[in-house]
């Protein structure tokens, strides 16, 4: 009886020390798993890469500055906010817009190493000028006009307009270039009506230059402001209210090719 005494509790503290050791492992390889489990956690919440930005250059006259806008976004201020809005990317402005500037003075701008810097970085280039070329060969006299002066002044600014697009070419291969055409703010009935068709012929040559310039989009604003009121979308003779700003903006973005 002794014997088998012994022997019933030597398999019992055997099957004791089984369980325990069963236990034992069983409780650390859960730990074990649980702190993999939590290792492995936090790699579910990196944050995603910042959308990279976008490069935009606006060059121009008083018109791409925003003058007669008080918030001084003019028309690319709203284009800016519209592609952000669409692309849901930043958009960076580099507003490089001189009120009074003509196309000759425009070309030289481009030498400027902050402009060339801006415009080499630029994933969008707008261009909109002219209307001071058309203003300084009429001799600002509307209403008379001379349409001789005119036509050598188209000529100008498309031999401008040529050397503008092949610097921006030259300075930055791969950007989108938008240039915009002129719009006539000379219509009250005291102004040479004569002026509609000259615009439109300074609209040809301008149209010329962008189908002859690769990568490049002509968008129109003639038609933007024909039979309006004018006091309704113009802080003056010439510059756009907020309103008529609103209407270039949507143009523009209307004709974007966005990527």
């Amino acid at each position: 009886m002794g014997n088998r005494k012994k022997v019933i509790y030597t398999l019992s503290a055997v099957v004791i020390a089984a369980a325990i050791l069963f236990i034992f492992y069983s409780v650390k390889s859960h730990e074990k798993n649980q702190g993999n489990e939590q290792k492995k956690s936090p790699n579910t919440h990196i944050k995603q890469p910042r959308p990279k930005q976008l490069r935009i250059v606006a060059l121009g006259d008083s018109l791409t500055y925003g003058r007669g806008d008080p918030r001084r976004k003019g028309y690319i201020g709203l284009v800016r906010q519209g592609m952000q809005k669409e692309l849901k990317r930043p958009v960076v402005l580099n507003n490089y817009g001189i009120s009074g500037q003509r196309s000759d003075q425009l070309y030289k701008q481009l030498s400027n190493g902050m402009v060339s810097r801006s415009v080499r970085q630029a994933n969008y280039i707008f261009l909109f000028i002219g209307t001071n070329d058309y203003r300084k060969t009429a001799g600002w006299n509307f209403r008379n006009i001379n349409q001789k002066e005119m036509a050598i002044g188209q000529k100008v600014l498309y031999s401008n307009l040529e050397k503008i697009t092949a610097e921006l070419r030259n300075q930055n291969k791969r950007a989108h270039i938008y240039i915009l055409g002129l719009y006539n703010p000379y219509t009250e009935n005291f102004y040479d009506e004569v002026s509609s068709r000259v615009i439109k012929r300074w609209n040809g040559s301008i149209q010329q230059v962008s189908a002859e310039t690769p990568n490049s989009t002509y968008i129109s604003t003639y038609e933007l402001f024909l039979g309006i009121q004018k006091q309704e979308y113009f802080s003056d003779s010439i510059h756009p209210n907020p309103k008529g700003y609103y209407r270039i903006a949507q143009r523009v973005l209307g004709e974007l090719k966005l990527r």
